[in-house]
């Protein structure tokens, strides 16, 4: 069985090098597609296969601006937010692609909700963990889309009966 982990913006190396590597001994291939890490060296691969295929572009920039110190880091910020912003549909419509080859998707982390749940590739088992359950500051419009995105999902990870009860309460899931 191939299983794809996707944890696009990078924000759980750890996590998902732990459930990476996991899934490999129980004897899936598995491929974790996410992109570069950029707050210091990511765990490295085992037994299982590694592609950065989402925000290359912002992350070359924040690579360069960080070598160059060019301008003040805030700033840098906002710029490599802009830039993933707008890298985004792209890579989610590329990874559309990558997905065919897969026979279970787990999402860990998607970057953004309204787009995401229009670009998701088509239907497969698709799983997805909750990490936060719901957004701790919802931006307008996000509670939402991520309840449309929850829906797409064949199956939900939560981390405990709490944020399974929010999720069954608070989005009706």
């Amino acid at each position: 069985m191939y299983v794809q982990i996707v944890d696009a913006p990078a924000v759980t190396p750890p996590y998902d090098h732990a459930l990476s590597s996991a899934l490999a001994h129980a004897g899936a291939e598995v491929e974790l597609v996410t992109s570069p890490f950029m707050f210091g060296p990511p765990p490295r691969a085992g037994a299982y296969r590694t592609s950065e295929g989402f925000y290359r572009l912002s992350a070359r920039y924040h690579a360069r601006q960080a070598a160059l110190s060019a301008m003040p880091s805030g700033t840098r910020s906002r710029v490599r937010m802009a830039l993933k912003f707008a890298e985004d549909p792209a890579d989610m419509l590329r990874y559309r692609r990558r997905a065919r080859r897969a026979d279970v998707v787990h999402y860990q982390w998607l970057g953004l909700e309204q787009l995401a749940v229009r670009l998701l590739p088509p239907a497969r088992p698709r799983l997805f963990t909750a990490h936060d359950v719901l957004p701790r500051e919802p931006r307008r419009g996000q509670a939402a889309a991520f309840r449309r995105l929850m829906r797409k999902m064949d199956a939900l990870v939560v981390h405990s009966k709490h944020g399974a009860r929010r999720l069954r309460g608070e989005l009706g899931l």
